[in-house]
């Protein structure tokens, strides 16, 4: 059966009456592309691909609409390019990643996208241009930083191999002689080699007509009742179909009669009891069909602390040594987590937006400064490690024009977002730690 198409699978999905709406107002029209991208967080979060891919393609199929500008239009593309890669539609995926660019230069992921779906692709080259363009913009990511480096050095790699191949062609001359010897060995070899397997043949002949002679059980067959699919069952001559068991078998088999099975229905509950604890379902869901949990308010109380918690002390050699960043307030926490458990495999589902202020001090000085930034995206399509965007950073108070260097490079670009990323990360391993399959004893 031919796969169902695009339109098929709209109609199935579940997030069907949003696929389908066509607002007709701005304000709806943003509602709605709201609604999408929430949705298509989540997805990704599931590994719901196609409903991801479906959901954030309609996200660009919306056209005028006013709280749509390039930059939401390049984080559509590379959301739909993430989704694309991992279904394994890779030429899609660098088409989507190339019109994120396209929208927007400045975006690190766009490259970054870019360049994982030229991998796939096998282009290294072009991959490790477009990852160029990203570590330029983000030079602190250690993961893009890795991953620059793992396609730079398989592209030397290649060239290595490619110039043993040019070596071994320059000796062709040399391997045809040898191929052309290989040949008439071969050609002996072929000689020699009819006469074994005659002489071979006529040995097997001689073997097989003394096995039939020294058979025990030969005297109670005719020629051809073997091949009409006789055989001996205690020394009698009966057909295959008969199923009655020689000693031999009896004794390599053992007992095999059906056995009662005593107190099944508390053994049955006791294993159902520890399949749900290890699967993180209900007792009544063993079978792991769908179970979904909300644990929006410990998530709240614990990414809110953890954030809390950054802090990062400046370099000595940095223009202000001791001084240390801390996040001074978080002003702003909204979304919400969940644990699915789906076909008996578990889902960590999660979407929050954040706003926090940071304030700068050193003990000894009286430099200060203090300001605030926003990240708009913690949620499932950003793998550990990969980091978070930052948006919206001011500064709002700063006790000497001197530092707004120190600022850029130590605070927005650097350490402390560093840091900061390495908090939310150590969220989302706590989240999975917490609520993942706990070993049964």
């Amino acid at each position: 059966m031919a796969a169902p198409s695009l339109s098929g699978f709209a109609l199935m999905s579940p997030h069907r009456i949003v696929l389908e709406a066509t607002p007709d107002t701005d304000e709806a029209k943003s509602r709605l592309i709201e609604e999408l991208q929430s949705r298509g967080r989540a997805a990704v979060g599931a590994k719901s691909w196609m409903d991801a891919k479906l959901l954030y393609e309609k996200c660009l199929s919306i056209k005028d609409c006013s709280t749509v500008d390039n930059k939401k239009k390049a984080i559509f593309h590379s959301n739909l390019s993430l989704v694309e890669n991992n279904m394994g539609e890779f030429e899609k995926a660098r088409v989507a990643a190339e019109a994120a660019t396209q929208e927007d230069a400045q975006y690190v992921k766009a490259w970054w996208r870019l360049g994982q779906s030229l991998i796939a692709l096998h282009r290294s080259d072009e991959a490790l241009e477009a990852l160029s363009k990203a570590k330029k913009l983000d030079p602190m990511n250690k993961a893009l930083k890795k991953l620059f480096e793992k396609t730079k050095q398989q592209i030397e790699e290649e060239k290595a191999l490619m110039m043993e191949v040019d070596k071994d062609d320059d000796i062709g001359g040399q391997k045809t002689r040898k191929f052309s010897t290989s040949i008439l060995s071969s050609s002996s070899l072929k000689t020699n080699t009819s006469t074994t397997v005659k002489s071979s043949t006529d040995s097997t002949k001689e073997s097989s007509k003394s096995v039939v002679d020294n058979d025990d059980d030969s005297n109670l067959f005719t020629k051809s009742e073997p091949v009409r699919g006789y055989k001996v069952v205690n020394g009698k001559k009966t057909s295959y179909f008969h199923n009655e068991l020689d000693e031999k078998s009896r004794a390599l088999i053992g007992d095999i009669a059906p056995k009662k099975i005593e107190n099944s229905n508390a053994d049955a509950a006791t294993a159902a009891k520890k399949s749900a604890s290890k699967q993180g379902t209900s007792v009544w869901n063993t079978g792991g069909t769908w179970e979904e949990k909300d644990v929006s308010e410990w998530a709240n109380t614990s990414l809110k602390e953890l954030i809390l918690q950054t802090s990062y002390a400046l370099p000595l050699s940095s223009p202000a040594p001791g001084a240390v960043v801390t996040v001074s307030a978080v002003s702003k926490l909204e979304g919400h987590a969940s644990v699915a458990v789906v076909r008996g495999k578990m889902r960590f589902i999660y979407e929050y937006s954040c706003a926090l202020d940071w304030k700068l001090d050193k003990s000894d000085d009286e430099l200060n400064c203090e300001g605030s930034l926003t990240i708009p995206d913690i949620d499932g399509t950003i793998a550990i490690g990969e980091g978070y965007e930052i948006h919206d950073f001011t500064i709002q108070n700063i006790s000497d024009n001197s530092l707004r260097p120190v600022v850029d490079r130590f605070i927005q670009r650097g350490g402390f977002q560093e840091v900061l990323n390495e908090k939310i990360d150590d969220w989302v391993k706590l989240f999975k730690k917490e609520y993942g399959p706990k070993d049964s004893a």
